[in-house]
């Protein structure tokens, strides 16, 4: 047993060391100008299935003189690639992610603001219904107490009126509010039109970070910026939208 524990444990020295000498000598032929030398250590070190952090720029030298340009080496899919491309991702998956935390709070603003104004139509419906109730019960109180002087039992045993005026509203009922809950509707059917469009425009945008990330889908998904909004009450604020006085939870 001990015998093939020192057996591995030497295969793994061996590999590590020739791995070792690639960095080595691909450094020593790029110091002696050797650019036949250097391109083939740069194919070797590329079919690497893993390159050790503290040999990490060394490869990186070692590819960039081979290929004649800077490379990054990339983990996730155990490749070079230009360091040009390299920044032109990471500066499209940042402002992907910068657009996906705007439509995030912005989503998150129109619902809030649907939320306020279906606040304010029920306490419209419910204005109207309290002073429509009020009139009813007014005007039928002082005609039932008209009546009553002439005529007890007709003013006891008469619903009718109550009933239409309850149904269909008071003959002197002014909606005032009526104008209001218009607009308010309609402002409603904006939002809603609105929320599925930053709905459709969010799955998109996630789409192609992730394509910007080749395929590797990011667990920080919402970065610093976006956890750092709801620390900030300017930052929950929706006037940024023209949604004044609207505030996410």
């Amino acid at each position: 047993m001990k015998r093939l524990f020192y057996t591995i444990m030497t295969l793994i020295c061996l590999v590590t060391t020739a791995n070792a000498d690639i960095y080595d000598d691909c450094e020593n032929a790029i110091s002696a100008n050797n650019t036949d030398k250097v391109k083939k250590l740069s194919t070797t070190i590329q079919e690497l299935d893993q390159i050790p952090v503290a040999n990490l720029i060394a490869a990186r030298l070692c590819v960039s003189a081979a290929i004649g340009e800077p490379m990054v080496y990339v983990k996730q899919t155990k490749s070079f690639i230009p360091l040009a491309e390299f920044e032109a991702k990471s500066t499209l998956k940042s402002d992907l992610m910068s657009t996906i935390a705007v439509v995030e709070k912005r989503a998150a603003c129109v619902d809030a603001k649907s939320f306020k104004i279906n606040y304010e139509l029920e306490a419209i419906s419910k204005q109207f219904e309290k002073i429509n109730e009020q009139l009813i019960f007014d005007d039928t109180h002082q005609a039932c107490t008209k009546l009553y002087s002439s005529d007890k039992s007709a003013a006891m045993l008469n619903q009718n009126c109550f009933v239409a005026f309850q149904r269909m509203g008071h003959p002197n009922l002014v909606f005032l509010e009526a104008e209001q809950k218009d607009a308010l509707i309609t402002e409603l059917s904006i939002l809603i039109d609105l929320r599925n469009s930053l709905a459709s425009e969010l799955v998109d945008t996630k789409v192609k970070l992730l394509a910007a990330e080749g395929g590797e889908r990011d667990k920080t998904f919402k970065n610093e910026k976006t956890q750092n909004l709801a620390d900030d009450l300017e930052a929950k604020s929706c006037a940024e939208f023209g949604y004044e006085g609207v505030y996410l939870d």
